[in-house]
């Protein structure tokens, strides 16, 4: 059975779970200066707003490094990778909406959105072959 993603996807999905986690940790122990948090973050409505995110990542993080182990396991991947670009997408469109634009946050959203829509674009593209 070939490899269900490549070297690069592997990595991205790697540093992307990693990162969900750590992101996570730093905000569980708020351990983010509040000159970087994003706009109206100490907004009650905000803060649930961002917590609303921590089961979707956790699930895309858990997904993904289900999914890269060993040779992978597609339907893992695709998941993992669907709510990577809807994590990144939504807080894309709310900051968006918001008129909040911080390259220190929006970077890494877009990194997100992309990569996960990249990585499915990939799968759709090399089942059809």
């Amino acid at each position: 059975m070939a490899h269900v993603i490549g070297r690069k996807s592997k990595t991205a999905l790697l540093i992307i779970d990693f990162g969900f986690i750590f992101y996570w940790l730093l905000i569980a122990l708020n351990l983010i200066p509040h000159d970087w948090v994003f706009q109206n973050y100490d907004d009650p409505k905000v803060r649930a707003w961002n917590w609303s995110f921590l089961p979707l990542d956790i699930a895309a993080s858990l997904t993904g490094f289900m999914g890269i182990k060993g040779k992978g396991n597609l339907a893992l991947i695709v998941i993992s990778s669907t709510l990577t670009t809807v994590a990144g997408g939504m807080a894309l469109a709310f900051w968006g909406i918001q008129g909040f634009f911080n390259l220190g946050w929006w970077l890494p959203n877009i990194f997100l959105f992309v990569t996960g829509l990249t990585i499915l674009i990939r799968l759709v593209t090399s089942q059809r072959r």
